[in-house]
């Protein structure tokens, strides 16, 4: 601090002193605590009136005069401090710019992680040789189209793939995750997918990395053939059975005591067909009932042990993977069907192939939106073809429109009149 015109003499009010006349150890700490504000320049000037009967106080000249501010102070002083303000408020600009930058840039690129349905899974406890594998769902929430653009893995006990690398504005795809039973990845595996995403938002491109959280127990003791039940392609109404052979080898007296599941058309038994002494085998048969509705069938088997969970009282289970598809019996593709992103009085033409084992005629086609217009043969065939055209209509500046809807496909097979396709797509706004 600048001696500015002198010092002033501190006294000190209310302190006791030691028989020899020094200070207490209290009265340090007030000393020291004055000269620390003084001495930070949190006060530029002091006037004390205090009563001079401390004469019993006897401190060293350093502790007793301490260089102080006059209430005057002079230019250069002033200039001085105001630059330094001003350098302080220079670097708490930049500062809060910087912060300002890197919580946009976060929550820029943390948009991926919003079009997975989830992002962790556990397998659970899988035989050797199972065909496990589970699909990240993801749907494209944006009016331009998506790109998957990187896929890798942590560990090759997971194998990941892409259902496809671009979705149209709605549009649903998978990251599927392959567990890897083979033997060369056993008991307790884990696995981290990245995923690296490319769209645009709000006219401006975007990337962002995603990161899917895979886990599961793959036991060395309990053998599956084959590695899943594989309903395949059934026509529906069509029942179908499967069977397969679990074999354990260790513990005697291990057994399979109860089956769950989580599809009602699908019905599942274990019977034991061979035991010696630290081994046993079951069959197991699955079976797809009638009522299965048309779709892909994907589902798990939980086969439960007289085996118990270490600290908990919960039997172990173990795990089968089940899949399939049952097909109509006449099938539209593609299903749904993406219209696209169009501007204001564009007109796009998509078409529908329509398929079945035997010849049939189609006999109307509909939609809510009469934006929609259809073509199609009257004559009876195995193969159809529809022509769906649309036409965005003009729109107002600063408009924009996601629309929807659901076409009706009239048949004369008795088997299934009624086929629905979803359609879905956009119109752009002027701008």
């Amino acid at each position: 601090m600048p001696r500015q015109g002198g010092t002033y003499r501190i006294y000190i009010r209310g302190v006791d002193t030691k028989p020899d006349g020094s200070l207490t150890y209290r009265n340090q700490l007030h000393v020291q605590s004055f000269r620390t504000v003084i001495r930070s320049k949190r006060i530029t000037a002091v006037d004390f009136r205090v009563p001079p009967y401390t004469s019993g106080l006897h401190m060293p000249p350093s502790e007793v005069f301490l260089p102080l501010v006059w209430t005057h102070v002079p230019t250069e002083c002033i200039l001085y401090t105001m630059r330094k303000l001003l350098f302080l408020l220079f670097i708490f600009c930049i500062v809060l710019t910087e912060h300002n930058v890197v919580t946009n840039t976060v929550v820029a690129n943390t948009w991926g992680a919003s079009l997975f349905a989830t992002q962790r899974h556990d397998f659970g406890r899988v035989p050797l040789g199972a065909d496990v594998e589970f699909r990240f769902e993801l749907t494209n929430i944006y009016n331009h189209e998506l790109r998957l653009v990187g896929l890798r893995s942590s560990c090759s006990c997971v194998s990941p793939r892409l259902s496809t690398q671009i979705l149209q504005p709605g549009e649903t795809g998978a990251v599927v995750a392959r567990f890897n039973t083979t033997g060369q990845h056993l008991r307790s595996r884990s696995s981290v997918l990245t995923v690296q995403l490319e769209t645009v938002i709000n006219g401006m491109p975007r990337r962002d990395t995603v990161q899917l959280f895979v886990s599961g127990y793959v036991r060395p003791d309990v053998l599956l053939t084959p590695g899943s039940v594989e309903f395949g392609a059934v026509s529906e109404g069509t029942a179908v059975v499967r069977t397969l052979q679990m074999e354990h080898t260790g513990r005697p007296g291990w057994a399979l005591t109860g089956i769950e599941r989580s599809l009602p058309f699908i019905h599942a038994r274990a019977e034991e067909i061979r035991r010696t002494h630290g081994e046993v085998t079951y069959r197991i048969t699955a079976t797809l009932l009638e009522n299965a509705p048309p779709g892909y069938v994907r589902d798990i088997l939980r086969f439960t042990t007289n085996e118990m969970q270490p600290g908990r009282a919960e039997p172990v289970e173990v795990t089968v993977p089940v899949h399939g598809v049952v097909t109509t019996a006449i099938q539209a593709k593609p299903s749904p069907i993406q219209i696209g992103i169009l501007a204001p009085g564009e007109t796009t033409v998509k078409n529908i192939v329509v398929r079945s084992e035997t010849p049939f005629r189609i006999t109307n086609v509909a939609a809510s939106d009469n934006r929609f217009r259809f073509a199609f043969s009257e004559h009876a065939s195995t193969v159809q073809l529809i022509s769906v055209s649309f036409s965005a209509r003009q729109m107002l500046p600063g408009q924009s429109q996601n629309f929807t809807d659901v076409i009706h496909i009239s048949t004369n097979d008795p088997r299934q009149e009624i086929i629905t396709v979803n359609a879905f797509g956009r119109v752009r706004d002027l701008q």
